[in-house]
């Protein structure tokens, strides 16, 4: 690691200092709720009716169970301004958003997912559970609320700039309701839980020419050189919360200032949403969008079944496909190993949204 990187990251020492001492008086005031708040995009009986067959299938009504998810998270460095921009590009640059979203850490949670996924709205839970495999890209990001006098630390999100599903489904509703950038893979992973292996191919290009033609490709392989064993088994999510935590702290930026910094220790621990950039092409003129929103959604572990660090770093390789650039869009190396890995097996909800919609 460079020098230059390692200044960027705040010390456990710092960090517990920061937390523990005062914190500044802007980022009190946001987390109590006493100065002004931002006002989400009302909605109520002026909107029309979602035109339904009986049953909401494929695209359920919400909110959503995950329920008996297994997950592999890795964290992996990735490039700061890469970073950055990602979050100026998409989540940043929504007319009248009262966030602007930046990334807390130079890293990226790469988190392999099985589960069976059904809805809690009365009618359609009775439809019943969808099995679904995924891989994510989550970034960890402040949210600066901005105001007349600058911006302040508002609350935590995590921002799932991509997306790897194999159900189609899953797609369907994760875009339409909450602006998941989701698109379609084939996985292949090894028995063990947790996997030692999984790989994902796409239909996509590997170059661009007004005459190729997608292809099924192979985009990104993850492995385990040994089996993985669990470390500092935990036993209920309160002392997961405080074990990712931990491992995480490490990675903070130290200059994003002490009032972030100190911010990010009191909500570190707390619920933190997803954030999701939601818009739809304009079908008199693709350049433009019909519809465009933040959009920011709870999710809550509801059942704590397992969990704890592995012993052993994964190794990503990620293929440079023009239709994919994962790698160039992300920071992220073609060939790294993870820094920190982590087993859980958890049921969770996604709750309904938050809507912060452009005028």
């Amino acid at each position: 690691m460079s020098n230059s990187s390692k200044n960027t990251r705040i010390s456990r020492k710092d960090f517990l200092k920061l937390a523990g001492g005062v914190i500044g008086v802007g980022a009190l005031s946001y987390f109590l709720g006493l100065r002004d708040q931002p006002r989400a995009t009302l909605t109520g009986s002026d909107l029309p009716d979602y035109l339904d067959d009986a049953s909401a299938f494929p695209v359920f009504r919400g909110p959503y169970l995950q329920k008996d998810a297994g997950l592999t998270a890795l964290l992996f460095h990735a490039d700061l301004a890469a970073l950055t921009a990602l979050c100026d590009q998409t989540l940043n640059a929504v007319p009248n958003s009262p966030f602007a979203y930046v990334p807390l850490m130079p890293d990226l949670l790469v988190v392999h997912a099985d589960m069976l996924v059904s809805s809690l709205d009365e009618r359609d839970s009775q439809v019943g559970l969808i099995p679904e495999t995924e891989v994510g890209f989550w970034l960890l990001t402040v949210a600066m609320q901005k105001t007349s006098t600058g911006r302040v630390p508002h609350h935590l999100a995590w921002f799932l700039p991509h997306l790897l599903v194999n159900e189609s489904n899953a797609i369907a509703t994760g875009r339409e309701v909450y602006g998941f950038n989701k698109q379609a893979a084939e996985f292949t992973t090894t028995q063990e839980t947790p996997p030692t292996r999984f790989s994902a191919d796409v239909l996509g290009f590997e170059h661009f020419a007004p005459d190729a033609v997608a292809r099924k490709e192979r985009l990104l392989e993850v492995q385990s050189p040994v089996p993985q064993r669990s470390q500092n088994q935990w036993s209920d999510w309160e002392s997961a919360k405080s074990g990712l935590s931990d491992a995480l702290r490490p990675q903070v930026r130290g200059d994003l200032g002490g009032e972030v910094v100190a911010f990010a220790a009191q909500a570190a621990l707390q619920d933190i949403p997803l954030v999701f950039l939601k818009q739809f092409r304009h079908a008199a003129d693709t350049k433009k969008a019909c519809y465009q929103a933040i959009v920011e959604a709870p999710l809550q572990i509801k059942t704590f079944h397992g969990g704890g660090f592995l012993d052993q770093p994964y190794e990503m390789s990620l293929r440079p496909l023009a239709s994919h650039p994962l790698a160039q869009r992300l920071g992220l190396q073609a060939e790294q190993a993870s820094s920190v890995s982590v087993w859980l097996n958890v049921d969770f909800t996604l709750g309904t949204g938050t809507v912060y919609q452009s005028s």
